[in-house]
Order: structure tokens, then sequence, then C-alpha cells
């Protein structure tokens, strides 16, 4: 990855908003460029930064999050760290911000915020920080830990690589070099043979929990199943038949009980038509009242209209004086409203001349009281200042003092603990000689555990070699046994089998069983065929009864309705004639009108026989109508009854033939399917003719089936011995097998053992001479600070007190030159103060007493207003005459409007009252004629007053319902006739068949017993069947289980040689050895970059650890040393050849184009500065960029391109150099 472009925020001392631009030409022509300043001011920082926008922490800070923020610049809000890289996935932008509670420097740490986006397109790739943390490490190909030893080299860590133990290089060369396949690899060959193992222990738990039935169980259970299929079969044929009765009584029981309810439904019919009578003769009133509807409702109109025109003219008489007086009442008002609107005018006017003088005088008061309330806060803000000065110059003048006694006492303990001084230098080293004997000891005691280990190892080893032979022997000999017994009962299957393969006798028994089934179908067939054809022959029988009772019936239902035909048409006629009566009684009005030789004006005769009185009498008429309406209706009703008998037999007559054709169809249907399974079975009609010859067939099919069956079982029989044995056999074979290959790899693991000893001896010894030199050589380095002896035991004691006594001295050293700043700070500041203070002082003196001739003034101003206009505001006053003088118009129009509003009404009601009067004696001679008419009519209707007509009068609607419900009546009467009739005879048909004489609780409970009986049958024949199949299905389980195992077997067997060869938990065994390869690759590309820096060094791989580094030393006669015994300046030179390396070794998921170095420098000579200084630069060519962190004068001198930290006043920093910018 390459760095493009980093943006910051507030870190540290770098207050602000800052920018470096890496892609100014200044480093694309250099390529190297040093980050200068003095020690404390910042340049670290930059490097933070970076670590911060991509990782969310830095080398020094592990955490920065909401409970802790070490990296915040002091007295501000937030901060943030941006940067823009390239690689070969693409240009991205990490960013990375925290601030406190509303920017308040006070204020509560907020969470952070980190997120990575795409630099081209702004698109947003993640925002959460553990998915940010995860996406970065897919971009770069590396987590923090890597990040900072190959390419973010930090202080106190830029010998990380150099010094880490084998285990922790692995995972770094894996992400640079892309080859993390190999412990992957090693993890899942590991997994895969724990998986197999299982598997294979799952599938032999698996077959101990397998049960079979023995022949004999089998045998019996199937004995005992048929038994009970054939009981279940007969007590079914028996619950049919009670089924049946069961179902004629409760067809009989149905029956009387419908008939029950259709007596009783006609006896509430009875009760509906008694109590309809009333109804009856109220509808034959209404009939009668209809001919008054039309004049009744011309004189009823009238008489509504003239008390209606009565009632409003007495309401208007008594109104009209009322309205008189409020229209005298309202002119009064309205005169009175308008003298009070001419005085509030004239009030106005005066007033309006005053209220102006006195708004001149209130605009000069408050421009007055402005100037002196802005003259008192001047005066009063100056003697705060004053104040405040004087304050600030007390306690600064104290503080100097404090500062001046805390000076005297950081010097005096400078000079008791000078020798300190050298600990910031040389404690870096000492501490690296620290850890390494901590290493070395932990290593030395490591070796001796292990080699204890090794040699309880190796005996238990040789102890288990010997059980082992003594094992493989057994199985030897038990294997061949087996063999012997299992080739003997092979024997006997071949002889038991006759030449066929067990296939053939399964295929044969299965023929002879379908057989079997298609002949007991065919029976079946055969019976029903028969029941068929018994079934037509007494249909057609019925068939032809029932038609012959249904013609007669038709020829008696045609002579009825001939004669209900002429006994309707005998009813027209009377009833024309009892109509003409009735109209010639109710024209007795006109005919009185009538005259001799004149035309009637209906009829146009000139003589009018009726209109003497003789009108002939209706008596007779009425009689014969009646007589011949009754005789219709008793021909109407047996006419019903035969049409419901007649509909009752075309059901029937329907039925039957319907039975007679379904039974056709299903004879031919069996009759096609008894064909078929002849044909099937390949028989001939002409051969079977009768049924007991298909029986016979049938008895040879069941004979053959069980020969079959019975040499099956003794076929099964050996074969289940045989796969028994062959079971056991090959459980022997296999433990022979397994128990050689424990052999062969119990001699090859004691010899390892052997070799893993030996090799342990020597690396002990080796480890403790290396530990004695290194405490030596360090007891010389520590020897300056008072130490006389170096116990192992206590060196985290000795390096915490070292580290305690720099950070002591630093402590007093940063704490003195801050103290001598504030003090020259102070000092300054207190006398600009007091110079301040006096001029303050003298100009407040000038404004208190200009305030005091400007308050008089305003006080004689005000009493000459008050004196005028009292506390009242002229604005107000006006405001409140004008509104005076707008309610006063209001109340003048609106007094005017009632009044015209008053004389309106007035005119309008005695118009009405002349109107009224006029249609009142209109209307009077109009309502008289309309009553005697109507008098007149009602007596010829039959009703002797208007009261008897009102009640007989029926709405239409009421009218309707009544005739609805007597043809309601009418038509239930017939229905439960009908239904009566019909159910009495379907009963008597029923009672004919007489299927049973038992009582109905008898044939329940043997129906109850039968069913019950069933029932435990069919469970118990249900289980018995069930266990047969689960039998046969364990014993096919059986067998494909027993397959595999064995293949699971040989599955474990390849998984488990690889697995001894390279397998484990972690990936370690077999990563440390690929991982050696890429190790060697390294060291090529690090020696190449070493020699160009020094001709001395050469590095080399450690013969006895894959990853251990060892140096070659050219000065020293070629001699081979340890790099744990490097000096200051030969780790860098190292650990810097190493980097560049790595770099070179970038594979397809790493691209490392940035290198920052922070430390190291100062070790170095001036000719090997030089030479590493151009050994950088060099790395232009190869488009990288080198950042070098250092605060040494030489390195300034020779690399041009510089950023440069400069410390400014109060702790903070300033970046200046190509490409550095403060937004």
């Amino acid at each position: 990855m390459k760095i493009k472009q980093i943006r910051f925020q507030n870190l540290n001392s770098l207050v602000g908003e800052w920018i470096i631009d890496f892609s100014h030409p200044a480093y694309l022509s250099d390529g190297i460029f040093a980050i200068t300043g003095p020690t404390g001011a910042g340049k670290t920082t930059v490097l933070d930064a970076i670590c911060l926008a991509l990782y969310g922490r830095t080398p020094r800070l592990e955490r920065v999050n909401k409970s802790s923020n070490e990296i915040m610049s002091r007295h501000t809000g937030s901060c943030y760290a941006e940067i823009s890289f390239e690689n070969r996935e693409g240009y991205y932008r990490c960013h990375w911000s925290q601030q406190r509670a509303r920017k308040n420097p006070q204020g509560e740490l907020q969470p952070p915020r980190h997120e990575i986006a795409d630099a081209r397109s702004g698109q947003i790739m993640e925002n959460k920080i553990r998915d940010v943390a995860a996406r970065v490490e897919r971009i770069t190909g590396m987590n923090f830990t890597r990040f900072t030893r190959s390419i973010m080299l930090a202080q106190g860590g830029f010998a990380a690589f150099l010094q880490a133990p084998a285990d922790e290089r692995a995972p770094i060369l894996e992400q640079i070099t892309g080859t993390e396949i190999y412990s992957e690899i090693l993890m899942k060959v590991h997994e895969r043979q724990r998986e197999e193992k299982n598997r294979l222990e799952i599938l032999q738990a698996e077959i101990s929990g397998i049960k079979l039935l023995s022949t004999e169980e089998e045998k019996a259970l199937r004995q005992d199943m048929q038994t009970k299929i054939a009981r279940g079969k007969e007590r079914q044929e028996e619950l049919k038949g009670l089924q049946a009765t069961l179902d004629w009584l409760d067809r009989m029981i149905g029956l009387e009980n419908e008939i029950k309810d259709i007596e009783a439904q006609w006896q509430q019919y009875l009760k509906r038509q008694q109590a309809f009578q009333g109804e009856a003769w109220r509808l034959e009133r209404a009939w009668q009242a209809t001919v008054l509807d039309t004049p009744y409702i011309r004189l009823k109109d009238l008489r509504d209209l003239q008390k209606s025109d009565l009632s409003e003219i007495e309401r208007i008489r008594e109104e009209l004086p009322r309205y008189k007086e409020a229209a005298g009442k309202a002119a009064e008002r309205w005169e009175n409203t308008r003298k009070e609107l001419i005085q509030l005018n004239l009030l106005r006017k005066s007033e309006g001349e005053t209220a102006k003088k006195v708004r001149e005088m209130d605009i000069l008061l408050k421009q007055q009281g402005q100037v002196i309330k802005g003259m008192e806060m001047v005066i009063g803000a100056g003697e705060s200042e004053c104040a405040a000065l004087q304050g600030e110059i007390t306690a600064g003048v104290e503080k100097a003092k404090e500062m001046g006694q805390a000076l005297l006492a950081i010097e005096e303990y400078r000079r008791g603990n000078a020798r300190d001084a050298a600990l910031l230098a040389n404690l870096t080293g000492i501490s690296r000689a620290f850890k390494r004997l901590e290493e070395l000891l932990s290593a030395w005691q490591q070796k001796g555990l292990e080699r204890q280990r090794a040699a309880v190892a190796l005996q238990s080893l040789l102890d288990a070699g010997e059980e082992i032979a003594a094992t493989h022997e057994s199985n030897k000999e038990l294997q061949r046994q087996q063999y012997d017994v299992l080739q003997a009962e092979q024997d006997k299957l071949e002889e038991a089998l006759q030449g066929y393969e067990i296939a053939w006798w399964r295929d044969e028994l299965e023929q002879f069983k379908e057989q079997d089934d298609k002949l007991q179908n065919l029976g079946q067939v055969w019976d029903r065929i028969v029941q068929l054809e018994d079934n037509i022959r007494d249909g057609r029988e019925s068939v032809q009864h029932l038609d012959k009772q249904q013609k007669q019936l038709v020829l008696e239902i045609e002579q009825g309705e001939k004669g209900a035909g002429h006994l309707a048409a005998r009813i027209d006629d009377l009833e024309t004639r009892v109509l003409l009566l009735n109209r010639i009684r109710d024209l007795e009005e006109e005919r009185a009108q009538l005259e001799d030789g004149k035309a009637c004006p209906l009829c146009g005769a000139t003589e009018h026989p009726y209109a003497q009185g003789n009108i002939p009498q209706m008596d007779e008429s009425q009689k014969e109508l009646n007589q011949a309406r009754k005789q219709h209706k008793k021909l109407s009703e047996d006419l019903k009854k035969k049409e419901i008998q007649r509909g009752k037999l075309d059901k029937e007559l329907e039925h039957a033939s319907a039975a007679v054709e379904q039974a056709k169809k299903q004879l031919e249907k069996e009759s096609k399917m008894r064909q078929e399974g002849m044909n099937d079975l390949g028989l001939d009609i002409s051969v079977v003719e009768t049924r007991d010859e298909l029986e016979r067939l049938a008895n040879q099919s069941r004979q053959n089936s069980i020969n079959h069956a019975r040499q099956l079982k003794v076929i099964e029989k050996w074969q289940k011995n045989i796969g028994t044995l062959t079971l056991h056999y090959e459980k022997s074979r296999t433990a022979f097998i397994q128990s050689d290959k424990e052999l062969q790899a119990a001699i090859l693991q004691q010899k390892q053992a052997l070799q893993e000893d030996e090799r342990l001896q020597k690396e002990y010894l080796s480890l403790k001479s290396e530990l004695e030199q290194l405490q030596e050589e360090t007891l010389q380095e520590i020897s300056p600070y008072g130490m006389v002896n170096l116990p192992l035991e206590k060196l985290a004691a000795i390096q915490k007190a070292l580290d305690e006594r720099k950070k002591r001295w630093e402590a007093k050293e940063k704490e003195k030159l801050d103290l001598e700043k504030t003090v020259d700070k102070l000092q300054n500041e207190v006398g600009q103060k007091r110079i301040l203070l006096e001029d303050k002082a003298s100009a407040l003196q000038i404004e208190q007493k200009r305030l005091k001739q400007q308050r008089e003034q305003y006080r004689r101003q005000q009493e000459t207003r008050f004196a005028l206009y009292g506390e009242r505001d002229p604005d107000e006053e006006e405001a409140r005459l004008d509104e005076e003088i707008h309610l006063g118009e209001e109340m003048v129009n609106r007094a005017h409007e009632d009044l015209q509003e008053l004389q309106r009404r007035q005119l309008r009601l005695e118009e009405r009252e002349k109107t009224l009067a006029v249609a009142i004696q209109n209307r009077a001679p109009e309502l008289q004629s309309s009553e005697e008419n109507f008098t007149r009519k009602l007596q010829q209707a039959g009703f002797e007053q208007e009261e008897d007509y009102r009640r007989a009068s029926l709405s239409p609607e009421e009218q309707q319902a009544l005739a609805q419900k007597a043809e309601a009546l009418k038509k239930e009467a017939t229905e439960l006739q009908a239904r009566l009739l019909d159910r009495q005879d379907k009963l008597q048909r029923e009672k004919e068949q007489k299927l049973s004489g038992e009582a109905r609780e008898v044939l329940e409970e043997k129906q109850r017993l039968g069913e019950q009986e069933l029932v435990d049958l069919r469970e118990e024949i249900g289980a018995a069947r069930n266990m047969l199949e689960n039998s046969e299905k364990s014993r096919r389980q059986m067998q494909a289980q027993l397959q595999r195992v064995e293949e699971q077997k040989k599955e474990l067997q390849r998984w488990q040689l690889l697995h001894d060869l390279i397998g484990s938990a972690d990936g370690k065994k077999y990563r440390n050895f690929a991982q050696g390869l890429s190790f060697d690759i390294m060291i090529k590309h690090a020696n190449r970059q070493l020699q160009k820096m020094s001709d001395r060094y050469i590095l080399l791989r450690s013969q006895e650890q894959p990853l251990e580094l060892n140096i070659i030393d050219d000065y020293q006669a070629g001699e081979i040393r340890s790099t744990a015994n490097l000096s200051g300046g030969e780790s860098f030179l190292v650990s810097l050849a190493l980097a560049l390396g790595l770099s070179q070794m970038a594979s397809r998921k790493v691209s490392v184009d940035s290198l920052f170095l922070d430390e190291g420098f100062g070790a170095l000579d001036e000719d090997v500065l030089d030479t590493a200084l151009n050994t950088l630069a060099g790395l232009q060519q190869d488009g990288k960029l080198i950042g070098v962190i250092s605060h040494v004068p030489a390195l300034k001198e020779r690399i041009s391109t510089q950023i440069e930290v400069i410390s400014q006043f109060g702790g903070r920093s300033i970046l200046q150099g190509p490409g550095c910018r403060l937004q």
C-alpha cells in the first residue's frame, strides 16, 4: 500500500486541522523524507495519525474509546485522523474521529466514529468500528500488529520482527507473503480426521441399537395375524347386518315423529285460521270502504286548509300591536345615540392638541434615559475590569513566588541524581538485554521440562511396543480360524440355492403371491356379477308394476281436470251475474236522474225499467255461486292428492329404472374386469366356467407360495449365518491390519523419540551457556547505576526500578523547563496589567462626572411633563376616544337598521291579514257543499257515521298484508295434507319389511360389542404387521450399516495417515516448516540490502530452529553469532534490512510501498548512517516512499525533503514542509 495523504485535527501538541500531501513533487522526486524537531514536539504524532485513521489505536495507546482518549489535544472538544491510500485493490479513504459532548473541552467523551470509503466515488464501504477494522485488514492484508512490524516501525518496536519468537514470525510471514494457505490446510486435515473418527464411532454405536426378531417369533406372529384377519372379516359382516336393522328402526321412528309433527302443525293451522276470522271481516269491510276514499280525501283537504288559515289570521292579529310598540321605541333609541356621538367627536378634537405636546416631551425623556443607561453600563464595566486586573496582578505575583521555590527543589534533585541522565540513552538497550535474559531463562527451563517429558515418553513407547507385538500375533491366529468357519458355511448355502441366485427364489415367491392375490380378486368380481344379475331381474319386475299404477292414475287425473274446467266456467258466469246485480244496486242515485224517452248516458237505452224500483234480487245467484265454489274446491283437493300420488310414483319409477340401468352398467364393468383378470392370469373362460374351478386354481397357487417360502427361509437362514460370520471375519481382519500398522508406527515412534532426546540434550546445554554469557555482559552495562549483581529471578524488579529512575529524571527535566517558561511569562503579564490598570482608573473618574450632569437634566424635564399631563399616556388616551367614537357610530347604525326592519315586518303582517280574510270567506260555501255530498254517499255505502268509515278503512299495505295472510293459510292447508299422506304411505311400506323383532337396545348392545371386538382385532393386527415390517427394515438396516462402517474405516485410514504426517489443531507444526522456506527467500532479499549498508554482516537461518536468525561477522573471521547479542546499531541495520526484504517479498495480497522509521539512527556512526540513508533513498526506483523520524542533526543535513515540527508557546507545535498546511 502507498499512502497518498494524511489529514488530522487536534492530536497531542498539533492543535488545529493539518494536511500532509505525499503526492507533492518533493516526495516523488526524492523518495525519502525526514520528520524533524525537538524531543516532545510531536514528530511521532504524525505516525500516530496514520495508525489512528486505519486501526483506531496507536503503538503507544492500545485503546482510544469513550472511556479514555489520551491523544486529543488539551482544551479542545474534538479530534480526528484521516488517511488516503492506494494499493492493488483500489484507492481508499479511512476516517476516525471522536468528540466531547457539544464539542466542549470539559464535556464527556462520546463514542468514536470509524469508517472506510472508496476515495474516488465517495461511497461508504463500512461505518461500524468492528466491521471497519475487518475491512481494513482485508484491503491492506495486515492487522495492526503486522502493520507496525512491516510498514510503521514505531518507537520501541523497530526491531520487533527481529526479536519476535518463531511462532510469532510465521503469521507475519504468512500475511506478508500470502501463504497462509499452509496453516489452513493443516487445521482442515486435523478437523477432517476428527470428523471421520467421530463418524465411525457413531456408525458403530448405531449397530448396537438395531433389534431383530427370531425366525420362530416371526412365524408365530404371522400365523396369529392371519387368524385375526379372518375373525375380523366375520365380525365386519355381522356389523353390516346389525347396522341395516338399526337404520330400518331409525327410519320408522323418524317417519312416526314426522307424522306427529305434521298433525301438531295441522292443529296449529286450525287455531290460526280461527284467529284470522276477525281479520277476514276487517278485510271485507275495507273493500266496501274503498268506494268513499276519493270524496273523503277532497273533504279532508278543504277542512285542513280552512283550519290552517283561521289559525294563522288569529296569530297575526295578536302580533300586530306588539310590532307597532317596538317600532316607536326603536325610533327613540336611534335619536339618543346620534346625540351621544356628536359629543364624543368634540372631546376628541380638544384632546388631540394636548397629546401632541406631551408626546414630544416623552420622546426627549426617553433619549436622555438611554444616554444615562449607557453611561452606567460603561462605568460598571470599567469598575469590574479594574477589580479583575488588580486580582490578576496579585495572583500572578504569588504564583511566581511559588514557582521559584519549586525550581530550587528541582535543581537540588538534579545535583543528587546526575548519573540517572545516562538512562535516557542506555535504558532501551538495557531493557532489550533484560528481555532477552528472560526469554533465554524461560527457554532453558522449558528445555529441561521437555527433556524430562521426552524420557518418560520414550520408556512408555518401549513398553507399549511389546504389548502391540503380542496383540498382533493373537489377531493373526484369530483371523485364520474365522476364515475356515466362514468357508464351510458358504458351501452349505450353495447347496440350498440349488444352482440359482437368492433373487430368483424371491422373484418366484413374489410371482406366486401376486397370482394368489389376483385369483382372490377375480373370485370377488365373480361373486359381484352373480349378485348384480339377481338385482337386475328384480328391478325389471318392480318397474313394470309401477308403470301400470302410473297409467291408471294419469287417466283418473285427466277426467278430474275436465270436470274442474266445467265447474270453473260455471263459476265465472255466476260471478259476472252477481257483479252486475251489485252494480245495479250501487247506481240508485244515477237512476233517479233517468227519464223515459231519453237515452241512458252509460248504455244509450231509452227504456229504464229499474228506474221505477224494479231491482232484481240476487239471493238465488249467490247461492248457486257458493254451491259451485264448494264443488270446485272439493274436486281440486282430490286432484291435488292424485297429483301428489303421481309425483311419488314418478319418483319411484325413476329410481327403479335408474337402479336397473346402474346395475347394468356395473354388471358390464364387472364382466370387463373379470375378463381382464382372466387374461392377466392366462385363463380361458371356456376352461374356467364355474366359481368352484376358480377356487381350485387359487388353492393350487397358495400351495406353491407356501413351498417356495419354506425354501427361501432356509436360504435366508444360511445367508444370515454367513453375514454374521463375514462380519466377525472382517472385524478380525481389520484388527490384524490395525495392529500391524500400530506395530510399525510404534517402531517409528521409538526411533523418533531417541532422536528427540538427543536433540533436547544438545539444545539444553547451548541455552545454558548463552544465558550465563549474556548475564555477565548485562551486569557490566547496569553497574554504573549502583548495581553490583544481577539475580535472574529479580530482573523485573531491577527493570522497574531503572524505568522509574528514568521517568523521574525526564519528569523533573520537563517540569524545570515548564516552570522557567511560566515564571518569565507571569512577570511580563503582571507589568502589562499594572499599566493598563492606571489608564482605566483615570478614564473611569471622567465618566462618573458626566453621568451626574445627565441625571440632573433628566429630573427637571420629567417634572415639567408631569405637571402638564400627569401619568397618562397620550397614545392610549387618543386610542380610547377613537374606540368610543367607533362604537358610537356602530350603535347609531344598528339602531336605524332595527327601526327599518320593524317597520317592514309590520307592513307584511297587515297585508297577510287581508289576504287570509278573503280566502276564508270564499272557501266556506265549497266546504259546506262537500260535507253534504260526503254524508249522502256515506249512507249509500252502508256506513252510519264518518267515524264508522274511518275505522273500516285500511291502508293499501294493510289490505295487501291481510290478503297475503289469507292466501298463505290456504296454501299451508294444502301442503300439510299432502305431506301427511306421503309420510303415512312410507311408514306402511317400512313396516311391511319386518327386518327384526328384537328390541333396539339389544341390537345396539350387540353392535357395540362387535365394534369393540373389531377395533381390538385391528389394533392387534396393526401391531403385528408393524413388528414384522420393523424386523425386515432392521435386517436391511443392519446390512447397510455394516457396509457403511467398512467404508468409513477405509476413509478414516486415509485421513489418519495424512494427519500423522502434517496435522495439528492450530496449524503450527507444518506452518513453521512451510514458512521456513519463505524465511530463506526473505533472508536473501535482506542480505542484498544489508550488503549495501555494510560489508561486515551476512544473515543466516539457524539449522536447529527453522525461523531463528544467526549472523556471520566477517570482521571476526566469519564467526556465527546469534542476533540476540547484537548491539543497538547492529540491531538497527539488521532490522532495516529485514524490513526492506519484507517489502520486496510483497505478494499478491500485500504491497509495501511506504515505510516509516521512528528510531535507531542515533546508534549509527556517520559512515554507516550515510550508507543507510543512500540505501533507503535508492528505493525510490521501486516507487517506494520512505519516512524517517529523528532528532539527530546529521540526519537533517543528509535529507533535503523535511517536515519540520516547530514547538510553540503553551506546549503546542506547528508543521512546516512540502505539502503541509493548516486548514
